[in-house]
């Protein structure tokens, strides 16, 4: 029998015109996507390929696809976990299939079959590019969650797009210029990847859960096809024991199908909650038989910090004895960091809101070569309220909903993980302590105060729906995407599997905070399947980097950096303000180090990517 063919990991890009050597710089540039092949379907429409990083089906499986009279073409990055199914309902009723393993196949009939509506028939993560030559069309789609990426530029009656953009910079008419409002946004109100604006001016992405329509180099449509309804409800007269058994049955079989590949399969470890889940039900699965590929052992990677207050030592320790793994250690320092910061920012391609997605690229790195796909905790915080200002959120929606002794006892049970969330939010309003703010240090806030504010919806549910859909899943998901595929990894995500998704978004809001705790359904479910050190912590860190010590120690030559001629010049910054506030938070002002980190971000963002043309190589 033949191995299943589920998916590509790996880079697609494609043009409106048929420019063979543009496409071909535009592959070269993403070849750590897919180094283990390549693509094209050059025509006189279109140009579209791929890089191709083999998961499964590692000998056959090539793209572009065709339909059997060729006038389909088909490119795609991601997994299609129920691909067999789909083809074997489309062949219950008459489709033909060429082979009998390809999910590339799957999406192909399907959309012959329901034409752009295959994307509401797919269960994964994927971005789509479909040259269609009888209507002369491009139709491109991306999942639902937007966990693989796909970006474009159109303008000008030429239309391109990428998995990375990086290989839109190829073309020397790109735009490359700053969009001011996304720059703005992101230094006033930290927020980024909320929209379908990137930080360039004139490039754009495609929205999670969109499908888009070109014709003649020119967008004719893009559609939502996923907007899952969110449960307001407080509470319900179900009893937690109901939903943390439904929890854990739906998380099974999310995680299963979610280890289907022919490659060695790893977990990034952080001693968080949500990453000893997946590691510890995955250690289940490879008990009772399922093969990752790696001799029956579980590997796992993790970033630690020896002698440092994050670190996560104990708790990993904790899990890797648990599921016997065999470990595998990345030590993130402020001297590698610095020395690799250009080359990080060149896969980043975008500012990034703190140093953490460092952690994780350094924790990849460290897997290179031990497994090729990895099995991430992240979305788990954001779907069911693990960071601490959702308490406030709860109080709000308790207020709302007159459950006013919920709302009293939720205080008194989770004040001590609050308090000092409480304590700065009093320390950062009081008008009698001058607090450093990013709006003091900019050179025309005020032009973009006004055309953006982040107010978090009252109900929690709501919020969380709207932090999971928009303002912080996305730039999750973009730091997870290039920080894998910088190192030919695979990175998946079982939390946001849109099945979990959509299950979660049901749950009443007593079910996310309860009894003190945040992830509660989560919490009772994985009772007895996880370390209770772990299921049980008040605290939380995960993948991060000690920032406050880290900026200290390279205090020079972030100042240098403030005061350089560039910065000074591009006209964001009042940079005479910025370098007087950040000496004043490095003699103990009140202030957050993030405030610095953004804006140095940003200036060595623009340093590489505007300032300059993009190489094919870091």
């Amino acid at each position: 029998m033949l191995p299943v063919d589920f998916g590509r990991m790996c880079g697609i890009a494609g043009i409106s015109r048929p420019d063979r050597d543009l496409l071909s710089r535009m592959l070269d540039v993403i070849v750590h996507r897919g180094p283990d092949g390549s693509g094209m379907e050059v025509n006189e429409d279109v140009a579209i390929g791929i890089r191709r990083l083999a998961i499964v089906d590692i000998e056959t499986g090539n793209q572009p696809m065709y339909s059997h009279d060729r006038a389909l073409a088909l490119v795609f990055n991601g997994e299609i976990y129920n691909a067999q199914e789909l083809r074997a309902e489309m062949q219950a009723t008459g489709t033909a299939f060429t082979s009998d393993h390809s999910d590339t196949e799957v999406i192909l009939r399907g959309y012959e079959r329901w034409g752009r509506d295959v994307v509401s028939h797919l269960i994964g993560m994927f971005a789509i590019a479909i040259w269609d030559g009888t209507r002369k069309e491009l139709f491109l789609a991306r999942d639902r969650l937007g966990i693989k990426p796909l970006y474009y530029a159109a303008g000008g009656g030429m239309f391109r797009f990428a998995s990375e953009i990086k290989a839109l910079l190829q073309d020397p008419s790109a735009p490359r210029a700053v969009h001011q409002e996304t720059l703005h946004r992101f230094l006033l109100f930290r927020v980024h990847d909320s929209g379908e604006h990137t930080f360039f001016d004139g490039i754009d992405r495609l929205l999670p859960g969109h499908t888009m329509v070109v014709r003649d180099g020119a967008v004719t449509s893009i559609e939502r096809y996923w907007n899952p309804p969110v449960n307001p409800e407080f509470t319900s007269d179900r009893s937690d024991a109901y939903y943390a058994a439904a929890f854990a049955a739906m998380f099974d079989r999310v995680v299963k199908r979610h280890l289907i590949a022919d490659v060695p399969i790893g977990i990034p470890l952080s001693g968080g909650l949500d990453s000893s889940g997946v590691a510890c039900t995955v250690a289940r699965f490879i008990a009772e038989g399922t093969d990752l590929h790696t001799a029956g052992r579980l590997h796992t990677f993790s970033a630690l910090y020896p002698g440092q207050t994050i670190d996560e030592s104990p708790y990993i320790h904790e899990v890797e004895g648990r599921v016997d793994s065999v470990p595998h250690y990345a030590y993130p320092s402020v001297e590698e960091f610095w020395n690799e910061m250009a080359e990080w920012m060149w896969f980043q391609e975008e500012p990034t809101i703190a140093t953490a997605p460092y952690a994780y690229y350094s924790v990849y790195r460290i897997a290179k070569g031990t497994v090729t796909v990895m099995l991430s905790g992240n979305g788990g915080d954001e779907l069911m309220a693990g960071y601490i200002p959702y308490f406030r959120t709860y109080w709000t929606s308790a207020v709302d909903q007159h459950h006013w002794l919920s709302g009293v006892r939720e205080f008194v049970r989770g004040f001590d993980i609050y308090k000092e969330y409480l304590r700065d939010a009093i320390q950062a309003r009081a008008p009698w302590i001058d607090v450093l703010k990013m709006r003091d240090m900019l050179a025309a806030p005020n032009a973009y105060l006004n055309g953006f504010s982040y107010a978090a919806d009252r109900n929690l549910n709501r919020r969380l729906a709207n932090d999971v859909l928009a303002y912080s899943t996305p730039n999750l998901l973009r730091y997870e995407d290039k920080n894998s595929m910088a190192f030919s990894i695979e990175a998946r995500v079982p939390f946001l599997d849109h099945e979990l998704v959509e299950f979660i978004f049901q749950l009443p809001i007593d079910q996310k905070i309860k009894g003190g705790w945040n992830r509660a359904v989560y919490r009772h479910a994985m009772k007895g399947r996880i370390p209770d050190r772990n299921r049980l912590r008040r605290n939380k860190i995960g993948f991060t980097n000690p920032e406050f010590a880290w900026m200290r120690a390279r205090a020079p030559q972030v100042r240098e950096i403030f005061a350089s001629d560039p910065c000074r010049s591009r006209g964001v910054y009042d940079t005479d303000r910025l370098v007087a506030g950040f000496d004043a938070w490095l003699r103990g002002a009140p202030g957050d180090v993030l405030l610095f980190w953004r804006a140095l971000v940003c200036e060595l963002w623009m340093q590489r990517y505007i300032d300059q043309p993009v190489a094919v190589h870091a």
